[in-house]
């Protein structure tokens, strides 16, 4: 398995880790690798606080597929489209001090509401 890989997966782990009894979350010493194979790794996580013992078990795929200037090509025509489409909608200082502005003008609910 790839170091980078593992190293994600294991810092993912201690990240987003939760104990389903006591919702503690865990540290780097509350974690223990039990085995890696190709691309899966099984994991050991103690909880600091109830001692409850949990088997975490990931696997992981490589996509090869970006290896294929078709699909790289296709991507960014969609990255670019996707922008475009995104840029249009999005809030901008200007709008938020419009806001700001307006609200600061109402002295009552009624004035909120009013067109």
């Amino acid at each position: 398995m790839n170091y980078l890989i593992l190293k994600s997966i294991i810092e993912a782990t201690i990240v987003n880790f939760r104990c389903k009894n006591c919702e503690s979350s865990i540290t780097e010493w509350n974690l223990n690798v039990l085995w890696t194979a190709g691309s899966a790794i099984s994991m050991e996580v103690i909880c600091p606080n109830c001692k409850t013992q949990w088997i975490v078990k990931a696997e992981f795929s490589m996509m090869n597929n970006l290896k294929n200037p078709d699909l790289v090509g296709n991507l960014k025509t969609y990255f670019e489209w996707f922008k475009s489409e995104n840029n249009k909608d999005l809030i901008n200082d200007e709008d938020i001090l419009k806001l700001r502005k307006g609200l600061n003008d109402c002295t009552s609910i009624e004035d909120l509401f009013k067109s």
